[in-house]
């Protein structure tokens, strides 16, 4: 799975922006709504793009052979070499465009009114938008919006929904470790979730919890009773946490 993309947060206005900047932070905000309807190799395009719009050419090691998931987002980005921050956000706006063609930029919608204050959508938490139709949320949606209380609502009317999975093979379980949304990830474990259902790469959520150092979504899941299973590359949850205090949680339940 390509894993959420590493934004920063900032609190610039419109009118500290170029247009360019305005629209790739549009771009950016956008792509939570179309997530779960890109494949990892989409995804993956993106987050190299994304990385080399901000911070240049990638400049830092490759992630050790047991993040698969860290080593694949670095190749993303160390393949566009020393390509232009400026050329590396137009290429991400054209991509979310292609990838939504009903999605316009600012260069491309008129303004209706004054231009509002930006924040930059988190790697991890991710807020409801303001328009989201309840009536039509999933319940991988409200897994990756920390939405306790609906996921288990939506559990109470539609138990099945307990084994949904996106096209990767994440459940509800694995979209909640993944953004350490731990009132979801409580709930979905409490509506009956399969706490050691494994995705295309056979990871199960504590692999992503401890893989990206969520501490209190490793201990919820430890004490749920989720097991160190091995994936596919052979790795246990232990194997891919590189916090220690996440390791000394997974030894315990060994």
């Amino acid at each position: 799975m390509a894993k959420a993309l590493d934004y920063s947060d900032s609190d610039f206005s419109d009118d500290d922006l170029s247009p360019l900047d305005i629209s790739f932070n549009k771009a950016a905000d956008h792509l939570k709504k179309i997530t779960s309807k890109l494949n990892n190799n989409q995804l993956l395009e993106l987050y190299g793009y994304f990385k080399q719009g901000l911070e240049g050419e990638c400049n830092v090691p490759r992630p050790g052979w047991m993040d698969g998931r860290g080593r694949r987002k670095w190749d993303a980005w160390k393949a566009l070499g020393d390509m232009p921050k400026d050329e590396a956000k137009e290429r991400y706006v054209k991509l979310i465009q292609k990838f939504d063609p009903d999605y316009e930029s600012p260069e491309t919608k008129e303004s209706t009114g004054p231009k509002e204050t930006w924040v930059a959508v988190s790697s991890m938490l991710h807020t409801p938008e303001p328009d989201l139709n309840l009536d039509e949320l999933s319940i991988l949606d409200a897994a990756r919006e920390n939405m306790g209380d609906m996921i288990t609502e939506l559990l109470k009317n539609n138990p099945e929904w307990k084994h949904e999975r996106d096209e990767n093979g994440l459940t509800a379980l694995h979209w909640a470790a993944d953004r350490d949304a731990t009132l979801s990830l409580t709930a979905a474990i409490k509506g009956g979730c399969p706490i050691d259902a494994v995705d295309d790469c056979g990871q199960t959520a504590l692999h992503y919890a401890a893989s990206c150092g969520h501490l209190k979504s490793t201990k919820i899941l430890v004490d749920a009773g989720a097991s160190l299973l091995k994936d596919e590359e052979d790795c246990t949850p232990k194997d891919l946490a590189t916090d220690n205090e996440i390791r000394k949680i997974l030894e315990g339940a060994e």
